[in-house]
């Protein structure tokens, strides 16, 4: 079984006592999420840290001027297929100016979390925004 370490970004903004808003992109690959609510994010290549890798993927995806310094990681999830052994690394970071008229803002509530975006987002980013919600 093929391990994978991948790193995803979730930019925040707008946080209150109800909820946040999440910045999500379309995914357009052609693979099981095709056209799927996602973070921004992928394989953590060879000599990257995880923080390192959600950068680089944040440059590549969305804006390559988009750059930070501060992130917190949120923990780590693993998510398995009949192929692969997958283990997320997700980092929580301040909304960028320039993710603005990119991608869409999720208002998540904290009551009902990923619920509402079901069948809309990629399974395993379920339990992160979950998480994110309790804490």
């Amino acid at each position: 079984m093929k391990l994978l370490h991948v790193a995803i970004v979730l930019f925040y903004k707008d946080i209150t006592s109800d909820g946040l808003k999440l910045w999500v992109q379309t995914r357009s690959d052609d693979g099981p999420f095709h056209g799927m609510l996602e973070f921004p994010g992928g394989k953590i290549e060879a000599g990257e840290t995880p923080f390192q890798g959600g950068l680089r993927e944040v440059q590549e995806e969305v804006d390559p001027g988009i750059s930070y310094t501060e992130g917190q990681l949120l923990g780590h999830y693993e998510n398995v297929t009949a192929t692969k052994r997958i283990i997320l690394y997700p980092f929580l970071v301040a909304a960028h100016p320039l993710l603005k008229g990119k991608g869409e803002w999720l208002d998540i509530d904290f009551m009902t979390m990923s619920a509402p975006f079901r069948g809309k987002i990629p399974h395993p980013n379920h339990p992160i925004i979950d998480d994110l919600c309790r804490y």
